[in-house]
């Protein structure tokens, strides 16, 4: 193994653990329980374990601190997502289709093709779709 420098190491170490804060846990990864990189020039086999390991009822653990991606649960939150997107959103009036300007507390500004502000009520939006 090629010497480092401690500050070398160090970045090293920080660039493993950020490798392990963003690897797939789902269990067709093929991930090992232990993370071995191989680098031109040197070998770090840091041994450590991830948390990838089955648990006894054949469960995948994700490692310790990561969180679920999180799925929108209310309308105000997909609106969120979709803020600068052409959207199509249906109301008891009929369509409105556009770019999603701004989300609001309780409406949103949806821009159309001829350029007019349309402000909606997020409370009577029924759907909402990306186009």
């Amino acid at each position: 193994m090629a010497n480092l420098t401690n500050g070398q190491r160090s970045n090293v170490l920080r660039l493993i653990n950020q490798l392990s804060q963003n690897i797939n846990t789902n269990n067709s990864s093929g991930l090992s329980e232990n993370l071995s990189i191989n680098l031109p020039g040197f070998n770090v086999d840091a041994g450590l374990n991830l948390g990838f390991g089955s648990g006894d009822d054949g469960t995948v653990t994700p490692p310790p601190n990561t969180l679920p991606p999180t799925t929108p649960t209310t309308i105000r939150e997909v609106l969120l997502n979709l803020v600068n997107e052409q959207v199509e959103v249906s109301v008891p009036f009929g369509t409105v289709t556009g770019t999603l300007l701004l989300v609001r507390d309780d409406y949103v500004v949806i821009v159309e093709a001829s350029g007019a502000q349309v402000l909606v009520r997020i409370e009577n939006i029924e759907t909402v779709s990306e186009l």
